[in-house]
Parts: C-alpha cells; sequence; structure tokens
C-alpha cells in the first residue's frame, strides 16, 4: 500500500521569518558595541572625580552654575557644574559635589549633564539587548512552534483565499468552513496561494474550532499560520483574492521593496524619543536605527504577503 506524501514544510515561510531577524540582530550587535564603547567615554570623567566635598553655589548662569568648595588639602577651588536643564538654584545653597583631586575646574553632582549621560547610555544598552530578547524570542517560538503543528490530526474544511489591507501591511488568510462554522486564518504567503480556487477542500491539521492555531495544507505545501484563529472577520479592506493558475514563487527581495516602506516612519520614532528622552543626535541615532530594523522585521512575522498576493485585480 503506498504511503500518503507528507505535505512539504513552509520553506518560504522560514525564510520571511530569518530574512526579518538578522537585521535587528546586526543592527543590535553594532549598536551594543557602539554604545558599550560611548559609556566608557562618559564613565570615564566621573571615575576621576574621586573626591568630594559640600560646595556653596556662588553664580547661576542658565544652566552654568558655579560653585566654591574647600578641597580635600584645605585648599579654597572654584568649580563649575553644568546641568542638562536651567534650575532654580539660590545663591548660597549648598550642594554635594564631585571632583578630580588632581584638578579641573568642572565638578559633578546627581542629576548633572555628565551623570545623565551616563543614565541615558544605560538605558540605551538596556532597550537595545531587551528589543533584540523579545524579537529573538518571539522569532524563534515562529521557527520551533509552527513546523510541530503538523503532528495535529488531520480534518478537511472549504477554503478559500483572501487579501487584507490594513495601513501598509497587506497579509493572506484563509476563510475555513467548517461544520462548526466559519474561521478566518493568517497565513504566511506561498503561491499555491494564488492558485487556489474558492471553496476548494483542503487538508487541516488541528481542530479549526477549537485550537487557536491550525496548519492548513494547500495542494501538498504547509501554510505556516502568522497569527491567531479568528471567529470574525478580520478587520481592514478584506478582498478575495485573484486566482492565478500559473503563479509561481516570489523572491525575498521583491517582497522587502514592499515591507521597506514602512522603515520611513523609523526617523519619526527617532525624533519622537529624542525629544521625549532628551538624548539630542545620539538617541535619535540609536533609536532611528532600531526602529528601522524592528519596522522591517514586524511585517515578515505578521506574514505581510509580496505584490504578486496583494493585487485586487
Amino acid at each position: 500500500m503506498t504511503q500518503p506524501t507528507a505535505p512539504r514544510p513552509h520553506t518560504r515561510a522560514r525564510t520571511q521569518l530569518l530574512v526579518g531577524l538578522v537585521p535587528v540582530l546586526v543592527v543590535g550587535v553594532v549598536l551594543l558595541v557602539v554604545l558599550a564603547l560611548r559609556l566608557g567615554t562618559t564613565q570615564e570623567p566621573l571615575a576621576r572625580a574621586s573626591a568630594t566635598a559640600t560646595a556653596t553655589v556662588s553664580d547661576v548662569a542658565d544652566r552654568t552654575v558655579s560653585v566654591t568648595f574647600t578641597d580635600v588639602d584645605g585648599a579654597d577651588r572654584d568649580g563649575r557644574l553644568e546641568l542638562r536643564e536651567a534650575v532654580d538654584i539660590p545663591t548660597g545653597a549648598e550642594i554635594a559635589v564631585q571632583y578630580d583631586p588632581a584638578g579641573g575646574a568642572v565638578v559633578y553632582a546627581d542629576g548633572d549633564a555628565a551623570h545623565a549621560a551616563v543614565q541615558d547610555v544605560l538605558f540605551g544598552i538596556v532597550l537595545v539587548a531587551l528589543t533584540v530578547l523579545v524579537v529573538g524570542l518571539l522569532t524563534g517560538l515562529r521557527l520551533v512552534t509552527r513546523p510541530r503543528l503538523v503532528r495535529a490530526p488531520a480534518t478537511t474544511a472549504t477554503a478559500t483565499h483572501l487579501v487584507v489591507r490594513q495601513g501598509l501591511l497587506v497579509r493572506s488568510w484563509l476563510e475555513l468552513v467548517t461544520g462548526r462554522g466559519v474561521r478566518w486564518l493568517p497565513v504566511h504567503w506561498s503561491p499555491e496561494l494564488d492558485r487556489l480556487r474558492p471553496s476548494t477542500a483542503v487538508t487541516v491539521h488541528g481542530d479549526p474550532a477549537t485550537d487557536p492555531r491550525v496548519l492548513p495544507v494547500v495542494d501538498g505545501q504547509q501554510l505556516w499560520p502568522s497569527g491567531r484563529l479568528r471567529r470574525s472577520e478580520p478587520r481592514g479592506d478584506l478582498r478575495q483574492a485573484p486566482v492565478d493558475p500559473t503563479a509561481a514563487d516570489v523572491g525575498m527581495a521583491r517582497q522587502l521593496r514592499g515591507d521597506v516602506v514602512a522603515v520611513a516612519l523609523a526617523p519619526v520614532v527617532g525624533l519622537l524619543w529624542a525629544y521625549v528622552d532628551g538624548s539630542g543626535p545620539a538617541g535619535f541615532a540609536v533609536a532611528t536605527a532600531l526602529a528601522a530594523a524592528v519596522l522591517l522585521w514586524l511585517p515578515q512575522l505578521l506574514g505581510s504577503s509580496p505584490a504578486s498576493a496583494a493585487d485586487q485585480g
């Protein structure tokens, strides 16, 4: 007796997920190296300021506070404290400062520009590391769990290929008609989807009535879900995809040409971040680079469809 042919793994979905992951990893590693080097530079003057004293404010000019204090040798010294923002400090107020016992006019205090710069770099390191970790974890879970769906018992459903546009994102969906109602499943694109005629019977691994995710098989090709199974129609511009019996695979380069449009939003994110955080050009550069990588990764995680699948005919 001839054994049934096993469905083909969804290689394109795996490639799409990795294509989205790699830029985040590369950008993340580069940013972590740059930030680590910058951390050493910003911490260096504070490390040299190993002595402490109680200083008296003698003058305040915008963000510069002039102070006088007595150093460890008993000598009277003048110092200059640089703040990130102007603060109303009365003349004669006492402030705990750090200073370099070897000399230098600049002194430091908690909350000044030098300490704020160190905190910005540390926060940037945490943010980049956390982003890379979350992106890697979500992508890794997809790569590990999606192939395992084929182990679930197989059922049959009637499938129709739909295309849904939400803003810049275009995704492929399958409308699955089962004995217990209609379900909608977002899937990573494959040329078999474009060749699928409406209301075609397909194999589905898993129970669409109860499972949050199932694995459809169309013309022998696994179709990895790019999200949870829904009981209601997806929001957005929903249309039935045109059928192309000769549809062929679409390269990832063409796929990315459509997805890269979202990266144009990265400088906006960078500007907002630099404004809210007050980290200036350095914060803008870090936030823009990280946002660009994430904005390219997100459509791949959500299973964006290439232009051929998005044609509305």
